[in-house]
């Protein structure tokens, strides 16, 4: 009897130990899909921007002339720093990245002109400009495709980049259009799990 009472007691802990390490909550991660070697780029204030900085990033790519994703992008990106603002995140704790797939139209005065015009004033905003050869490094970096028609145009994919303070590619997310917002509850979860992970 004692012997078959303490074999029932050692079969229940050990079916405790093994439900406890089959469905504990395990910490949800985003993977790690690729690590960017990026050139430096040029701010809008003529300083030197490092991609490969310390900082968590929200990469996007735009031009002046799109007539609608670009633009509608941006303006959701502004309800997202709301939001992330409304949930105690500070700005200083992660980055918004726009790069320029049209340098040589997107001039410094252009592009500041096109910020002014959307009331862009947060300090962790980086609107960013490189040269031909450092546009094509970054763009291919981020296997983002674009090519320019002959009207001025640029075709382009419609993908945002999450990237962590390593400068490793995390998570994919798409841009606004004229029938689909950008997923704000999606990109605010995962900003706030890579800054669980510093």
């Amino acid at each position: 009897m004692n012997f078959r009472f303490k074999f029932i007691v050692a079969f229940c802990m050990l079916a405790g130990f093994f439900a406890i390490f089959f469905f504990w909550p395990r910490t949800v991660e985003l993977p790690k899909l690729r690590v960017v070697e990026a050139p430096i780029f040029t701010a809008l204030d003529g300083s030197d921007y490092d991609l490969a900085n310390d900082k968590i990033k929200l990469v996007t790519f735009f031009y002046t002339k799109c007539p609608d994703v670009c633009p509608l992008t941006i303006l959701d990106l502004k309800n997202l720093q709301e939001k992330l603002k409304k949930d105690g995140l500070d700005d200083s704790e992660y980055q918004i990245i726009l790069i320029t797939l049209d340098p040589e139209v997107d001039t410094v005065e252009k592009i500041t002109e096109y910020k002014e015009n959307f009331r862009v004033a947060a300090s962790n905003w980086f609107f960013l400009r490189g040269s031909i050869e450092q546009t094509k490094q970054i763009t291919e970096q981020f296997s983002m495709f674009n090519e320019k028609t002959s009207d001025g145009f640029i075709t382009h994919s419609t993908t945002m980049y999450l990237v962590d303070a390593s400068n490793t590619i995390r998570s994919h997310h798409d841009m606004a259009t004229n029938s689909k917002a950008v997923n704000l509850e999606e990109l605010v979860s995962n900003i706030q799990l890579l800054i669980n992970e510093n």
